[in-house]
């Protein structure tokens, strides 16, 4: 059995986006089943979408080295190599398990392999470096590098083995999967109609052109697109109150 320790890091941004937080690099490092390190691993991925200035400062990457190197479907490929054949995969919280999903969703790649993954964070107070802190360990690396963060949270594994026996494993929500990209665009939507004094239908809403890019990067299908719907019924309700009913009935 091999133990995955990941560390992910994302085009992220200080504002809103339809467009999704790619994975732009993993880190991970590879124990045993005496929990020793074995080996690591490192790439950077070049995404789909444009690369958002705030990611690079936050990462410290520059943008030339994301356009130079591999797309998402070739990295995890060869991610997926380095895990092995039995393994269990462990990450400093679940949010890197579900962009991993997401991702794969977004770039057509089985998610099959996603198994047996456990979010540490359960077992340790406060963040990462709260927690070298108070087990006296002194951070290596640069933090918010991926392969340094997964090196350091092995660390902390290594500290308590019984963390590794854990059955606690994550599952993704895929109705969050599919929707979660879009609901501050729905509620802006919302709020902007009923600045208006008008009445935003689902009809109007999904032919909306930043919607239909929506459903199209996320490769949304018939029930998937159903899902959407469905939490924009339950914003629709919240914003228009007792009249909701009557509103749709009318439009």
């Amino acid at each position: 059995m091999n133990y995955i320790v990941i560390d992910l890091e994302f085009n992220g941004r200080k504002h809103y986006d339809i467009y999704p937080m790619e994975i732009i690099e993993i880190g991970a490092v590879k124990l045993n089943d005496r929990l020793e390190i074995v080996d690591t691993f490192q790439s950077y991925i070049n995404p789909n979408f444009y690369i958002n200035r705030f990611a690079l400062q936050f990462c410290g990457i520059t943008k030339e080295t994301l356009h130079k190197s591999a797309r998402f479907h070739q990295v995890i490929r060869e991610f997926r190599a380095f895990c092995g054949e039995e393994y269990t995969i462990l990450a400093w919280g679940g949010g890197d398990f579900f962009h991993l999903f997401l991702d794969c969703k977004i770039n057509q790649v089985s998610g099959d392999w996603l198994v047996n993954l456990l979010d540490v964070t359960s077992f340790f107070e406060g963040g990462l470096q709260q927690a070298l802190v108070e087990h006296e360990l002194e951070p290596v690396g640069q933090h918010h590098s991926a392969l340094d963060d997964a090196l350091n949270t092995a660390r902390l594994l290594q500290l308590k083995p019984d963390v590794m026996r854990s059955d606690a494993y994550f599952v993704p929500n895929h109705f969050k999967l599919c929707t979660g990209g879009i609901k501050k665009w729905i509620t802006l939507s919302l709020d902007s109609a009923l600045e208006q004094d008008k009445l935003l239908t689902w009809k109007q809403f999904a032919g909306n052109d930043k919607t239909k890019t929506y459903f199209k990067i996320m490769r949304l299908d018939a029930e998937e697109i159903e899902m959407v719907h469905e939490l924009f019924t339950k914003f629709f309700n919240m914003k228009y109150g007792r009249k909701a009913k009557t509103m749709q009935q009318l439009a």
